[in-house]
């Protein structure tokens, strides 16, 4: 599964999802004035409260504040959330005719001295309801001034992890600790379930924390707070169900306790807008061997008319729309006016609809060698059977294989050539163009090649009318190891190769090859010369024999 890649953004999730505290409120139809500055902290006090008991009040706790400075918190502590317990310090400010600093320190019984009025139990109360019951025991005691009581320093306390993680044990948290960051310090392994998270509190009762879920959809109450105390359980995972096709994380995740077709959908992070909502398949087992099929509309499972509970081993398939925004194009390049990339309709679109958008040709273009470079769908898949017929030389084939092998290489061949004047004269030749075709039109090359067992070999000017012993006698004949009956031209236009004799008429580019003569030695013409008389010599006997 992939919640153990997303652990750092799960902690920023629980940082973020604390809300900033309300601004402090004084009783109701009170005017509350701005807190006092650094300079209104040094005024002489106008009224002096009465003297208050010696214990756990203390003026001006520097020692608090560095304290609090030093401790990092995921985010703003909310009062409406945050619990006191044992260790809590809180600060009582006064403000007005006098400036006075006052802190408290809730005790191991969780309770607070306030001055002159006894103890306050604020143990398990919020930050909210702890400021309004100490500033209505507070209130008789400073007449005349602003009250504010605030949350100094956030206690710290052990909470304990067992079950499936690496480090089990007993860990440091604070009010502001979530379950999700304690387990993270106790290292969950691999089988470790992160939907079914136990969390056991002192009073006896019991949460459940579902880390996987929280991940993926925020929600802060699948991820509680710790308290003092707290005992974590992380499960064995052993149920799972899976979504695939069109959702953003097609995947397998655990079952949870209370999950439905939407839960997984959830978990899935939603449809891809390709999704098919018209027609999704839930597979699901009816016993340990035999499994159902249910077709279901995806529109009633976003409104909640079709959600049914999951059951371990759910398949879940979304399917895609056929074509979803797929736009086919094809990319023309070379001796056109307007060279690009152009959208095509398939079925439709030929390579003369392409020439006529891109402006037509250019004056240089060479109309008759234009090649088109198509993807084969072979191109790229394992044939055994070439793999196989490669290997063998030429010897070791039989005809057969031999013209099969041919097959199969032509087969693979991705790059075509068309004569666009063939193509005006033969509408059938030209060509219905598919995606991802690109169109190549070369410059006219107004030459030809002549190259091999020729005494000058090069580019001479193409010249219409001239044969293929013109060009050679231009490139200063034959040499003498010229093999001339096994001349051959290579057409530019096709890439195929002829014998010079079979070639009626040149073209600009083609390319005329003299091959060399394969020495002969005598043994050679005896072994030749012997094999014809040992023929002969057997067609002889054969007549004799019949007569």
């Amino acid at each position: 599964m992939r919640w153990r890649l997303g652990w750092s953004a799960l902690l920023a999730l629980a940082a973020l999802g604390a809300p900033c505290p309300a601004p402090a409120q004084d009783e109701p139809g009170t005017e509350v004035p701005r807190p006092p500055t650094s300079e209104s902290t040094d005024k002489t006090e106008a009224t002096a409260p009465a003297e208050k008991p010696a214990g756990t009040v203390r003026e001006e706790p520097r020692r608090a504040v560095e304290a609090a400075g030093q401790l990092q918190l995921p985010g703003a502590v909310d009062p409406e959330l945050y619990r006191l317990g044992p260790g809590d310090v809180l600060q009582l400010s006064v403000w007005g005719g006098i400036t006075r600093n006052l802190t408290f320190e809730v005790g191991p019984e969780g309770t607070v001295l306030l001055p002159t009025s006894g103890t306050l139990n604020v143990d398990g109360l919020t930050l909210r309801e702890a400021r309004s019951q100490i500033m209505i025991r507070m209130r008789p005691e400073f007449r005349g001034v602003s009250l504010d009581v605030r949350l100094l320093r956030p206690r710290r306390f052990l909470a304990y992890v067992t079950g499936e993680v690496k480090n089990p044990g007993s860990f440091d948290a604070n009010g502001m600790s979530r379950v999700g960051e304690v387990v993270l310090m106790a290292s969950p392994l691999k089988n470790a379930s992160l939907r079914q998270i136990d969390v056991f509190h002192r009073d006896g009762s019991r949460e459940r924390a579902d880390l996987d879920l929280f991940l993926r959809t925020s929600s802060q109450a699948l991820n509680p707070w710790v308290r003092d105390g707290d005992v974590v359980h992380v499960p064995i995972a052993t149920s799972f169900v899976y979504v695939q096709g069109a959702v953003s994380r097609p995947d397998r995740y655990e079952l949870g306790p209370r999950d439905s077709l939407r839960t997984l959908l959830a978990l899935g992070g939603g449809l891809l807008p390709a999704a098919d909502s018209t027609g999704a398949l839930l597979v699901r087992w009816t016993g340990s061997a035999r499994s159902e099929s249910v077709w279901v509309n995806l529109a009633d499972v976003s409104t909640g008319r079709f959600n049914p509970p999951l059951r371990n081993g759910d398949h879940f398939y979304v399917y895609f729309v056929p074509q979803f925004h797929l736009l086919n194009d094809v990319t023309l390049v070379g001796q056109v006016a307007r060279p690009g990339t152009y959208p095509i309709r398939v079925g439709r679109d030929r390579a003369s609809d392409l020439i006529q958008a891109a402006g037509g040709f250019l004056p240089d273009a060479d109309l008759a060698g234009i090649r088109v470079r198509r993807r084969n769908p072979l191109a790229g898949s394992e044939d055994q059977e070439l793999q196989r017929l490669l290997r063998l030389s030429r010897s070791e084939l039989t005809n057969s294989e031999y013209d099969v092998l041919n097959t199969k290489l032509a087969g693979q061949r991705e790059e075509y050539r068309i004569d666009w004047s063939r193509v005006q004269a033969t509408p059938e030749l030209d060509v219905l163009l598919v995606g991802g075709d690109i169109i190549q039109v070369d410059r006219l090359v107004n030459s030809i090649r002549v190259d091999g067992q020729v005494r000058r070999p090069g580019i001479l000017a193409f010249k219409l009318g001239r044969g293929v012993e013109d060009y050679v006698r231009s490139s200063g004949g034959y040499s003498e190891r010229a093999w001339r009956t096994k001349t051959r031209v290579t057409r530019s236009v096709t890439g195929q190769t002829f014998l010079a004799r079979d070639v009626q008429k040149l073209d600009p580019g083609d390319l005329i090859w003299v091959p060399e003569r394969p020495d002969v030695t005598f043994w050679d013409q005896a072994r030749s010369i012997l094999a014809a008389a040992a023929q002969v010599a057997t067609v002889v006997l054969a007549f004799h024999t019949i007569r």
